[in-house]
């Protein structure tokens, strides 16, 4: 898949309208990354890491995260990985121990040396990939020795659940539910139940990582696992 087809199925997967996937995106940031998600990562991830390890967020968006992380480790490089234009185009000013690099995450081919990364998050990412296979090779590849990969992502859960979740109000089941909302809802149904957390746990260690959490949130919609090399 060149990457021309890996931003027009990521466009797709964001209903053909960019700008709003971006404005939602990143006006949820900081709702995302509250003081519980800090005390997580710090717990989880920040003893891997040592003063001059680089740090990965795949899948950055406008470089939020990026950010963040380049001025919690000033002594650190962090590098965020992003294919989608939408995003690329408004890519947030960064520090001087920051950078984005464009690359398309199902077949990973970025210039990051092997055993040089210390941490990496992947935050609902996966289940946008038609496979991540490559990309958590490549992880492994490029990770030291002691590293930490936190995957944060949808998986799969009863139609019951996922509709009653989209529409509290029912409007799949009224007179006025168009059919182009229905397809959008089922299509997304599909990408948003992919995988199982076992699933991405049985790739994750099929690579060759060990897995060190497994966490159930979002009552059950989504899971946040953490594997080491």
């Amino acid at each position: 898949m060149t990457i021309e087809k890996t931003q027009a199925q990521i466009l797709k997967h964001h209903g053909g309208d960019g700008e709003h996937a971006r404005e939602m995106i990143t006006a949820t940031y900081e709702r995302r990354h509250d003081v519980a998600f800090w005390e997580f990562w710090n717990a989880q991830l920040g003893g891997a890491i040592d003063k001059g390890d680089l740090l990965l967020d795949l899948g950055a968006g406008v470089g939020q995260f990026v950010g963040d992380l380049a001025l919690r480790y000033p002594h650190n490089t962090a590098i965020g990985i992003e294919a989608a234009p939408y995003m690329l185009a408004a890519q947030l000013p960064l520090a001087d121990n920051a950078r984005m690099l464009v690359d398309d995450l199902n077949d990973p081919q970025a210039a990051i040396a092997d055993g040089s990364v210390a941490a990496v998050m992947a935050n609902m990412l996966v289940h946008e990939l038609p496979q991540p296979v490559l990309m958590f090779k490549a992880v492994y590849r490029w990770m030291k020795t002691g590293g930490r990969f936190c995957v944060i992502d949808l998986v799969r859960q009863p139609l019951e659940s996922y509709l009653e979740h989209k529409y509290p109000d029912r409007a799949v089941w009224t007179a006025e539910a168009s059919r182009e909302m229905l397809e959008d809802t089922f299509e997304h149904f599909l990408e948003h139940n992919r995988y199982h957390a076992d699933d991405l746990i049985y790739m994750l260690t099929a690579c060759g990582f060990k897995l060190v959490e497994n966490t159930p949130i979002r009552d059950g919609r989504m899971v946040r696992i953490v594997v080491e090399k």
